[in-house]
């Protein structure tokens, strides 16, 4: 059902409330009885701005609507997840170094932790990849662009 308010142009009421204007202070304005009135010309008036897809308020409900039939081809395809690898790694090498990502998004990786404690080499190539919430650090012979 379509409700006229009194020549208003919802595009005002709009730009009333862009303006910092309460709902009360709108009605009070424009002389409406109710905010769901403020709240439909607001509605309406974006939608003629084009700020939100146009809704036919004008449709009329006929009983319990049935819910249209899902054909196969327009069915959402469901995939469970797949883990990469469910070997676990030989080796496990635990440090007491925790990193954080700084400001920049960068972490850390210095020469005692990577070299001292881990035991790679200058000159090492890795792949970097996640697996869970785990970041993998894979030596790899020679790197592959």
């Amino acid at each position: 059902m379509q409700v006229e308010y009194k020549n208003i142009d919802a595009k005002l009421i709009v730009n009333e409330i862009r303006n910092g204007r309460s709902l009360e202070s709108v009605q009070k304005l424009f002389g409406l009885k109710f905010k769901s009135e403020v709240q439909d010309l607001y509605l309406r008036g974006l939608m003629e701005l084009g700020e939100i897809p146009q809704v036919d308020f004008n449709k009329q409900m006929q009983g319990p609507s049935k819910p249209k039939p899902v054909i196969a081809s327009e069915r959402p395809v469901v995939r469970r997840r797949e883990k990469a690898s469910t070997v676990k790694p030989a080796t496990v090498i635990k440090t007491p170094n925790f990193r954080t990502i700084g400001q920049s998004g960068s972490i850390t990786l210095n020469k005692a932790l990577l070299i001292e404690q881990l035991g790679f080499l200058v000159g090492d190539s890795f792949e970097i990849f996640r697996e869970d919430d785990r970041v993998v650090l894979k030596k790899i012979a020679t790197p592959q662009y």
